[in-house]
């Protein structure tokens, strides 16, 4: 008859912690799927968009020249927002974003004007192809950013 060996004392004690994290990132995941399923709003063909993400990625492609907002609330996610695409807005886009841990990249025309607002633990940049305004009215992309271990990058398309 074999027997079995036990589990060594160093994997014995790690089991409850590898357990418990993996839980802790399937309820992330549930509620962020749940919570979707309650927010999300619009299509790409829309007018305004909302998004809600976590543990995946985000690839949205907005076609309508209408479009006057985005909002995209990001956790351990990662996503691409590409507007180059669309013609110069007569209004502006506002762009919402807001990341725990996820990351964001937003491709524009080169010849838009861009302004953002960015809160939070992270960074925000371009690519140096963008021309930066600081009026936020006369900008053809504003983005308001709160995010924490994250970041957002525009880039010209």
């Amino acid at each position: 008859m074999r027997r079995s060996r036990p589990m060594p004392p160093l994997a014995r004690r790690m089991l409850p912690w590898l357990v418990g994290w993996f839980t802790f990132q399937a309820l992330v995941a549930l509620a962020g799927r749940v919570t979707a399923w309650q927010k999300n709003v619009g299509d790409e063909s829309s007018t305004s968009i909302r998004r809600v993400f976590t543990h995946t990625g985000l690839e949205l492609h907005p076609r309508n020249p209408q479009l006057s907002r985005v909002r995209l609330d990001l956790a351990m996610a990662g996503g691409e927002l590409d507007l180059s695409g669309l013609p110069r807005p007569q209004a502006g886009i506002d762009v919402t974003v807001r990341a725990a841990m996820a990351g964001l990249a937003v491709r524009v025309p080169s010849d838009w004007r861009v302004w953002w607002e960015f809160r939070g633990i992270g960074g925000i940049g371009t690519d140096g192809a963008l021309q930066r305004t600081r009026d936020e009215h006369a900008a053809d992309l504003r983005v308001h950013a709160v995010v924490v271990l994250g970041g957002i990058g525009l880039e010209a398309g």
